[in-house]
């Protein structure tokens, strides 16, 4: 029986040192790949590092950055101060001036109507008061037709829009208009003759023929209260208005036209 045993173990011996070589191999495979994972995790620990390393770089000069940005701040600020402590200085200061201003202006107003009142008295002989510079302003009106009824075309009421008049009367018979259109500001000049018409105790009466280079005539009438110096302006079939005199053209009839 024990000669039969052997042979069996003699033929499994060689099966086991194969099973052995096959876990050995498998062993030292296992081993080479962990290697290399290690290798790997190796690698990929001194990328993180180095990534590390440049991140912590970049938070540095981020921080510098910051705190550039809050200096940079800091000085806007002060310089925002600087800048509304000035502009206040600049606005007292302008504060000032405006009221020095605005009394210059009064004391020039009162010097001019004082100038112009001594000017006026001394040429009043020699001067009518009817030669000068008449400003007023003919508000917008409803035409009027020959019997003195609003003029309607096509159920619509006709207006004129307001005018600025500048009558200019000069002392040989001449006399200059200047309309201004308060809607569109569109300006036009006119040229003429006037006629005083009457001149009495009381009143000056004044007809005044005007044109301009595009065949438009207009007659005026200016009605001047010698007592208290209202001077009405009438035209046509339009409403009146009423012209003030600008003193400060007074010598305006000494203007020679050719």
């Amino acid at each position: 029986m024990l000669l039969n045993i052997y042979p069996l173990i003699a033929q499994e011996m060689p099966s086991k040192k194969k099973d052995l070589e096959d876990a050995y191999q498998q062993h030292v495979q296992e081993i080479s790949s962990l290697k290399n994972e290690m290798t790997l995790l190796k690698q990929r620990i001194e990328n993180l590092e180095s990534d590390k390393r440049k991140l912590g770089y970049e938070k540095d000069g981020l921080l510098q950055d910051l705190n550039s940005l809050d200096h940079q701040i800091l000085e806007l600020k002060k310089s925002q101060d600087s800048l509304k402590t000035e502009l206040n200085e600049t606005t007292n200061q302008l504060e000032v001036n405006y009221g020095i201003n605005q009394k210059l202006k009064s004391l020039l107003k009162t010097l001019t109507e004082s100038l112009a009142g001594q000017d006026s008295l001394t040429k009043m002989e020699s001067t009518p008061y009817f030669i000068g510079n008449f400003m007023g302003t003919q508000t917008e009106s409803v035409v009027k037709d020959q019997d003195g009824k609003d003029l309607i075309i096509n159920g619509q009421k006709i207006k004129t829009p307001p005018i600025d008049h500048s009558f200019t009367l000069l002392s040989e018979g001449k006399v200059l208009l200047e309309q201004v259109n308060k809607n569109d500001q569109s300006v036009t000049g006119l040229s003429g003759t006037y006629l005083v018409t009457t001149d009495n105790d009381q009143v000056y009466e004044i007809e005044c023929t005007l044109k301009n280079n595009e065949n438009l005539t207009l007659d005026y009438l200016i009605y001047i209260d010698k007592s208290t110096e209202e001077i009405t302006c009438t035209s046509g079939n339009q409403a009146p208005f009423k012209l003030l005199k600008n003193i400060l053209m007074e010598n305006i009839g000494e203007v020679i036209t050719e």
